[in-house]
């Protein structure tokens, strides 16, 4: 029955009409630059045609507020100890507040950090706004990411799988060592998240009924109501969302966003597009072999790497994270496998390299997190060490593929050129990176069915 239901909510959401005229229309005649704040590169797996930085200096932030209506900032703020991710929103605020007055710019923030709901909620956030000097602006949560299979219905954040849509708490992603949690309905969640310090009827819900029958008018309303400080989205299609974002466009009201990728699209304006082809992802990469890291644990990428290895020629090489503890052999497994990755590369093989799938697991959260960043540090050095060139490289994983980019690649500042598959982002990178103009492919730990990546390097063969 309620596999029916949702499946009959996203059918009638789907053939509604929505507002996307409407809020591209909003953007042009009353413009606002829109920031993104994401907690790793996955955030871009909806867009095309739009810039990312992974600096915040003041001067690279100045050139996007003035330059581009939409832009994201790579924080990778999920990699983060809770401080530092606190630090750094906080940092960010302060800095885009400073900017918005200079040049008179509107801005709305979002802080995408949906990762089937993991990540620093809601203290990012809260630092946002206290770097933005708006410690009461109100909280909107809308993580319902369709192109990743996941809808909030009746306040509950489900999963799609196969044909079943099991509710978020049910699957492999709320036990993270980190960011785990007990409650798919978002309004327990934002409670437990707050460890009980919120009151449950300062929670608004916007109902999916709502979104569809009430006017923009009476939206704004509802999200403006006095006693309110949270609003839960419920969306099983692009056009509840947008009912949203032309609210929230028209609204005089101050928010803080903690959207997934499909709510850029909504309140960006930013079109469905087809997936790109193997030439336009390309473009002058004709030669050489690949390189795809794999650094995500969850199970799905792990079924993914089964299905790859059943099909592939490619050259597969592991990490044994086992010895991640012991600096000594941590780092003599680092060094020959980056010799090996080096010498197939010069030989134009295409190379997989991944971590073991073993999860090592610390006494606390922050241990955990420390584990997570040490195989991460490991990967990263792997592709310091790289000489050759591949075609392309995808990085698997929402931690891996942001470290991958800045640290490993030197990336400041790339393009979004579209999606390989729904919902993995290929970027088309600066300059200034180790690789110039290679294209870049971000894989999510947690997006596409168990023949995804393997469907990945058939496209691109």
């Amino acid at each position: 029955m309620l596999k029916n239901n949702i499946i009959s909510s996203i059918e009638s959401g789907n053939n509604h009409k929505g507002f996307l005229e409407e809020i591209q229309k909003e953007i042009i005649t009353t413009p606002k630059t829109i920031v993104i704040l994401d907690d790793d590169p996955t955030g871009t797996q909806t867009v095309y045609n739009v810039p990312v930085v992974t600096s915040w200096k003041s001067s690279v932030l100045e050139n996007e507020i003035i330059n581009s209506p939409v832009f994201f900032i790579l924080t990778n703020s999920r990699s983060l100890q809770i401080k530092e991710a606190n630090d750094l929103a906080e940092l960010l605020g302060s800095k885009l507040k400073i900017l918005s007055k200079k040049h008179n710019k509107q801005l709305i923030l979002i802080s995408r950090g949906d990762s089937t709901l993991r990540g620093h909620y809601p203290n990012e956030v809260d630092a946002l706004a206290k770097g933005l000097e708006t410690p009461n602006a109100k909280h909107i949560l809308a993580p319902a990411f369709f192109e990743g299979g996941r809808y909030t219905f009746n306040n509950v954040h489900y999963v799609k799988e196969a044909d079943n849509f099991i509710p978020a708490n049910e699957t492999p992603f709320a036990k993270d060592n980190t960011f785990g949690y007990k409650n798919a309905n978002l309004i327990d969640w934002i409670v437990e998240k707050y460890e009980g310090n919120i009151d449950k009827d300062a929670i608004e819900s916007l109902s999916i009924t709502s979104l569809r029958t009430k006017s923009t008018e009476e939206i704004i309303e509802k999200i403006e109501s006095p006693n309110k400080s949270h609003i839960v989205v419920n969306a099983t299609s692009y056009s509840d969302l947008e009912a949203v974002a032309i609210a929230i466009l028209r609204s005089k009201e101050s928010f803080l966003l903690r959207t997934s990728a499909s709510f850029v699209n909504a309140i960006t304006g930013i079109a469905a597009k087809d997936c790109l082809s193997k030439e336009e992802i390309l473009i002058n990469q004709k030669k050489g072999g690949s390189l795809i890291v794999i650094g995500s644990y969850v199970p799905k990428t792990t079924a993914q790497l089964a299905v790859l290895k059943q099909h592939s020629e490619a050259v597969f090489l592991e990490l044994n994270v086992s010895n991640v503890k012991n600096d000594v052999l941590f780092q003599k497994d680092i060094n020959q496998l980056s010799n090996k990755v080096n010498q197939h590369l010069k030989e134009n093989k295409n190379v997989v390299f991944h971590t073991s799938r073993t999860i090592i697991k610390g006494e606390t959260k922050a241990e955990s997190l420390a584990i997570v960043n040490r195989v991460s540090n490991g990967v990263i050095e792997i592709i310091k060490q790289l000489k050759t060139q591949p075609k392309y490289i995808v990085a698997k994983g929402g931690i891996t593929s942001s470290d991958v980019a800045t640290k490993g690649l030197n990336v400041k500042r790339a393009y979004v050129i579209g999606q390989a598959l729904k919902g993995v982002p290929v970027w088309k990178l600066d300059s200034e990176t180790k690789f110039p103009n290679m294209p870049y492919i971000i894989f999510p730990g947690n997006v596409g069915d168990n023949q995804a990546l393997y469907q990945l390097t058939k496209l691109l063969k």
